[in-house]
């Protein structure tokens, strides 16, 4: 059964840990189409038990928690609901460094504590910089990616659990908290500096000699116990990095370096080469994840994303171009062969538009609408190749520069027509787009199929196609006298408007990611649209006219419409960017 999606966009695919104040679940951003973390945590409650949903505070460290550095994970929002809070997270693909010292049988070396060391230090100046402590520098909290790269996650996170009432104002973990913040004292940027530091301890030596089972407990150690000396466990370390790390976890803050740039500089001159210790990481991470890649092959989670996502990439991208190239073809070949050119030389420009449908389908789209076009002008149709070019301008600029989806499903509303199935174009339209472009496809796959079937001489309101239109070129002075009179008359209008409202209908169905909402939509979208046709009928019978072809092939042609879009939505609604993103 399918998982209800996380603030209406996020579908959680895995659940990837829980801790006190919430969990972390690996999720599909259904309208950006990538991977991300959403971190789950449950809001406080007031003094009726409910759940305050701003707490004081929380704007502030949404603030903290959105740093936008390299060595940063970004977080992309925050966001709450009814009774949680939601930090929606960069999916980092490799793993903690946790994880990797868990694996290894020894410790970093100098080259992989460079790389380590190097990143984390350089989140932590930019934190700083701009008035944000950590407060929870820890193993789990370094992420390392299939390339070696190392991010520092979770800023912010002390101050968000303090607003929500989720621990301590300091925040923390035990084996990695100095004196002043195991006893709830101020914290500044030295409490930062000890984290590091005895993160660093641990990376080089394999122990943490601070960790303990209370808070208390932890007190004690750091005030009656020295720390062991680095080098004294693992003997492969210059003596140097002692006095540096042990400057670094002094037990009050003014014992310490002040700044962590004051501790890098002072400890880096020690350490190995940053690049070599990078592509070291990557290897330990790479034998890591193809390990864990075995061991969840078969994993429901990564698996609830349908068969459209899954085919999102290269399989997806080849059949969008083999339909684009075949569909702008014939564009190209509709307009140009009208014009007074050489068969050879509209055979080449055919060519090079197929080729550019097939490459960049946008682009293939613009092209054979503006082949169509000319061949329009060239034929004398002026009034409608001025309404194709301005219409299919208005398409190209808000829908199908930036999603081949809206290029390409348009332009396959005649060729569905001449099998009777022109009523999937809007159905697909808004399985695929959002709302707006889904409404703008639609309502161009309307015209160029009324346009199909006007100038196969069929009678209104203009669904069915002859596919005798797509080759027979020398009819045009007849074509463009049934297409004037078809686009004169309002019941063209009538049953037209039907297009764009079945495609933002199913949209609106669709954006909910879910089998059943996708189907539920295709029913009420065909009705939508087969009752646009229904009153165009009784529009066109009330002037004397109407249409035998409604009454027969109209419910033939949805019937088999929404058989297909059922077809295709049980094999997984798509997920797919929404008005507000940016062009992939």
């Amino acid at each position: 059964m399918e998982q209800q999606l996380i603030l209406d966009r996020y579908r959680p695919l895995e659940d990837l840990g829980e801790g006190g104040s919430g969990a972390v679940v690996l999720a599909w951003d259904t309208r950006m189409q990538r991977r991300v973390a959403v971190k789950r945590m449950w809001l406080p409650l007031d003094s009726t038990g409910s759940p305050i949903v701003r707490p004081p505070g929380l704007t502030e460290a949404r603030t903290a928690a959105m740093l936008n550095h390299p060595s940063i994970v970004t977080v992309h929002d925050f966001e709450t609901d009814a009774d949680e809070a939601y930090l929606i997270m960069e999916h980092i693909d490799g793993a903690s460094l946790e994880a990797v010292l868990d694996d290894l049988d020894d410790v970093l070396d100098l080259d992989e504590m460079a790389a380590v060391f190097s990143a984390v230090a350089d989140a932590l100046c930019f934190a700083h910089e701009n008035g944000v402590l950590h407060l929870d520098i820890k193993p789990a909290n370094i992420l390392i990616n299939r390339d070696g790269r190392v991010k520092v996650a979770d800023f912010g996170m002390a101050a968000i659990s303090t607003a929500m009432g989720h621990g301590r104002s300091a925040g923390g973990t035990l084996g990695y908290m100095p004196v002043e913040q195991l006893e709830g004292m101020p914290v500044n940027e030295a409490t930062d500096v000890w984290a590091f530091a005895a993160l660093t301890y641990e990376c080089l030596t394999g122990t943490n000699p601070f960790d303990a089972d209370t808070i208390e407990a932890a007190i004690a150690r750091l005030e009656t116990l020295p720390t062991p000396v680095p080098s004294g466990i693992e003997r492969s370390l210059p003596e140097e990095i002692d006095d540096v790390l042990l400057a670094a976890l002094g037990l009050h803050p003014l014992d310490r370096y002040r700044t962590v740039a004051e501790f890098a500089d002072a400890l880096e001159p020690y350490l190995g080469d940053e690049r070599a210790g990078q592509q070291s990481l990557a290897d330990l991470v790479a034998a890591r994840t193809v390990d864990d890649e075995q061991d969840t092959e078969h994993a429901p989670g990564l698996y609830e994303l349908g068969l459209w996502d899954r085919l999102g990439g290269g399989a997806g991208k080849v059949l969008l171009g083999v339909v684009a190239a075949v569909e702008c073809g014939w564009l190209a070949w509709a307009g140009l062969s009208w014009t007074h050119l050489d068969r050879l030389g509209v055979l080449a420009a055919v060519a090079l538009i197929v080729l550019a449908g097939a490459i960049a389908p946008a682009l293939g789209a613009a092209l054979g609408v503006a082949a169509l076009c000319v061949g329009l002008f060239v034929t004398g149709n002026w009034m409608l190749g001025l309404l194709v070019t301005l219409g299919g301008g208005v398409w190209w600029w808000f829908a199908a520069r930036t999603n081949p989806g809206a290029a390409v499903i348009p332009l396959s509303a005649p060729i569905l027509g001449v099998i009777q199935l022109a009523p999937v174009t809007p159905l697909l339209a808004g399985f695929w787009l959002p709302t707006l472009p889904a409404a703008l496809a639609g309502l161009v796959g309307g015209v160029l199929a009324m346009l199909a079937s006007a100038a196969s001489f069929a009678a209104e309101p203009y669904i069915a196609v002859d596919p005798l239109v797509f080759v027979d070129l020398g009819r045009a002075p007849l074509v463009a006298l049934a297409v004037r009179h078809a686009f004169l008359s309002p019941v063209t209008y009538i049953a037209l408007a039907g297009w764009p409202l079945s495609a933002a209908l199913m949209s609106w169905f669709c954006a909910r990611s879910t089998r059943l909402w996708a189907m539920i939509g295709a029913v009420l979208s065909s009705v939508v649209f087969g009752g646009a046709y229904v009153l165009a009928d009784l529009a066109g019978a009330a002037m004397g006219g109407g249409s035998a072809w409604i009454t027969a092939g109209m419910s033939v042609s949805v019937t088999a419409s929404i058989t297909m879009v059922l077809l295709v939505a049980a094999l997984g609604a798509p997920t797919r960017p929404e008005e507000d993103c940016e062009p992939q």
